[in-house]
C-alpha cells in the first residue's frame, strides 16, 4: 500500500507528459505511485515511459476508449489510499500532493479535494477553483476564474465538481462505483463520480493553497470545440442531471435544455466547425436523450 496513487489518463502528449512525470519527480510528497493509462497513443509514448520512467505502471488500450474508461482503469489498479487525478498537461507545484494529503488526512468528511488550475502561461492567474451547479438550470459555473492565484491562499472552497487534478478518498469511491464509463465517456466524466460522492454526504473542497499550472492557451475561447467535444458537451450534460438529479431539479433542467441547445449551437458556429459542428450538437442532444451508450468519434 501507498498513501498516493497519482494517475494520469494521456493521449498523444508525449513531451507534455514527459513534463509532468518530471515535476512530480520534485514533489516534496514521496509516499506515492504514478499510474499512466494511455488511451491508444501513436506517438512513442509507451517507448518514452519504459525508457525514462520505467518505475510508472503503464496501461495501454489497444484502441481508443475516451478518457472515463482510462479513469476506472487507474481506479482498479491503484494501491492508494487517495488517488490524484492530473492532466497530462499540467505541471505540479512542488508541496500541493503534500498539502493535499494533510488536508485529507485531517478532514474525513471530504470526499474530493482539488488544487487551483492556474495557467502554465499566466502562472499567477486563476483558470478554474472548481464550478457549482446553479438551482435550476443547473448551469456550471466556474469559481474564481480571472483572479490571482495567490488570492486564494488559504481559501477553502466547497464546490459541486472539478476538472483537471483532484484527489479522491478510495474509501469514497468503493461506495459510489465506478464511472459509467460507455455513457459519459468524456467532458463531464470526473464530475459524474465527484458529484455522485458528494451525493453520498461527502464534501467536495478547493484547497485555495494547492496549485497546478495548466498548459492551454487562456484566449482559446471556443476554438478549443471541436466536433467531438461538442457532442459531448450537449450528451454528457443531459447524462448527468439524468443519472444524479432529484426529481424536482432534473425537471428544471428538463425545461432548460432548449437554451441548453441552443447555446450548443451558437458555440458550433463561433468555433467556425460549420455544418459538422451543428450535427455534432444535433447527435448529441439526441444520444443524450435517448440514453444512448454509442461511442462516438466524430
Amino acid at each position: 500500500m501507498v498513501k498516493v496513487s497519482v494517475a494520469i489518463p494521456t493521449y498523444n502528449r508525449k513531451d507534455k507528459l514527459r513534463r509532468l512525470l518530471i515535476s512530480l519527480k520534485e514533489s516534496t510528497f514521496k509516499d506515492f505511485e504514478v499510474i499512466v493509462v494511455d488511451d491508444a497513443s501513436t506517438d512513442g509514448t509507451e517507448d518514452m515511459i519504459k525508457s525514462e520512467f520505467s518505475y510508472v505502471k503503464y496501461i495501454k488500450h489497444e484502441k481508443p476508449t475516451l478518457v472515463a474508461k482510462s479513469r476506472n482503469d487507474a481506479i482498479e489498479v491503484s494501491q492508494g489510499e487517495y488517488i490524484f487525478f492530473i492532466d497530462d498537461d499540467n505541471v505540479v507545484e512542488k508541496d500541493t500532493i503534500e498539502k493535499l494529503v494533510k488536508f485529507m488526512d485531517s478532514r474525513n468528511d471530504v470526499g474530493t479535494a482539488a488544487p487551483v488550475t492556474c495557467y502554465y502561461s499566466e502562472p499567477d492567474k486563476v483558470m478554474y477553483a472548481g464550478g457549482i451547479l446553479s438551482k435550476y438550470m443547473r448551469r456550471t459555473i466556474s469559481l474564481y476564474s480571472g483572479h490571482k492565484c495567490k488570492d486564494l491562499d488559504g481559501k477553502i472552497i466547497e464546490v459541486d465538481i472539478f476538472a483537471n487534478s483532484y484527489m479522491f478518498r478510495k474509501e469514497a469511491i468503493k461506495k459510489a462505483g465506478l464511472i459509467p464509463w460507455k455513457r459519459i465517456p468524456w467532458n463531464g466524466e470526473d464530475g459524474y463520480l465527484q458529484y455522485k460522492i458528494k451525493k453520498l454526504g461527502y464534501k467536495n473542497v478547493t484547497l485555495g493553497s494547492a496549485r497546478v499550472f495548466h498548459d492551454v492557451d487562456p484566449r482559446e475561447g471556443v476554438r478549443r470545440y471541436n466536433e467531438m467535444r461538442l457532442y459531448y458537451a450537449m450528451k454528457s450534460k443531459i447524462v448527468f442531471h439524468r443519472d444524479l438529479d432529484p426529481l424536482s431539479k432534473r425537471i428544471t433542467f428538463y425545461l432548460s435544455l432548449p437554451i441548453y441547445l441552443a447555446y450548443w449551437l451558437y458555440v458550433a458556429h463561433k468555433s467556425e466547425k460549420g455544418t459538422r459542428g451543428i450535427k455534432a450538437v444535433l447527435y448529441g442532444f439526441i444520444d443524450g436523450i435517448l440514453n444512448s451508450d454509442i461511442m462516438r468519434y466524430i
